[in-house]
């Protein structure tokens, strides 16, 4: 398939394998569902004794936002999904906003993030380190059975639709980074120097080749790569 006409191929989105030594610190809670803000959004109560709010971030998927075709289908399908039931968060980030960027694995072990992609209902988001080649394979079959949105013949990525959102002065800061907008300011990171920057910094490099695009800055150290000296904050 032509993967530039129907809007699958990301600009500056440059994927590295990761090596086997290098390991990412994963934080598990469980809960139950308060409320779905989006397909890819929600906030859940955490079980006792704990019950604390927390507000969760799908991570590598994208839903469409409310406002565009198969947006409302996404949230109703997250919420028939984890309604009424017991839930497991791995988070592995918290963007600027608080939310937890990670997975949610379902009571019958299925993972919600891949469950929405398979169903035509959420892009893979390319914005890990990795190029995971199950998002990639559910994707693609969603495509080719043209499920969900898919159906259409030029569905438009919701980062696409929120370009009216990037912000009017890039993040000044790494932990400022809004994990619906990374496409646009993410933090970019050159696997041979391991070193990473974001826009606001002053060697923030105009080529993009061969660079990766993390989610949020504690990733980013969680591979092994350090600021630029060229970066404030």
């Amino acid at each position: 398939m032509n993967r530039i006409k129907i809007g699958l191929a990301l600009v500056l989105v440059l994927l590295s394998t990761r090596a086997s030594s290098e390991t990412i610190e994963t934080i598990t809670i469980t809960g139950t569902l308060v409320v779905v803000h989006q397909g890819d959004t929600f906030t859940i109560r955490s079980i006792p004794p704990e019950e604390k709010l927390y507000k969760v971030r799908l991570s590598n998927i994208d839903t469409p936002e409310i406002k565009q075709p198969f947006g409302l289908k996404a949230k109703e399908f997250t919420e028939t999904q984890i309604i009424g039931k017991e839930i497991r968060v791995e988070y592995s980030g918290i963007d600027f906003y608080g939310r937890l960027i990670g997975s949610v694995v379902l009571p019958q072990g299925k993972v919600l993030n891949e469950e929405l992609v398979r169903n035509g209902l959420a892009w893979y988001y390319r914005v890990a380190p990795t190029n995971n080649t199950t998002f990639e394979r559910l994707e693609y079959e969603a495509w080719k059975n043209k499920l969900g949105f898919w159906v259409g013949p030029s569905p438009i990525p919701p980062w696409e639709f929120r370009r009216e959102r990037i912000f009017s002065v890039p993040p000044i800061n790494a932990n400022e980074m809004d994990y619906d907008l990374i496409l646009n300011y993410g933090i970019i990171g050159d696997p041979k120097s391991k070193i990473y920057w974001w826009p606001a910094c002053k060697d923030y490099p105009e080529q993009k080749d061969n660079k990766i695009i993390f989610g949020y800055k504690q990733l980013a150290k969680d591979m092994g790569y350090q600021g630029s000296s060229g970066c404030a904050g």
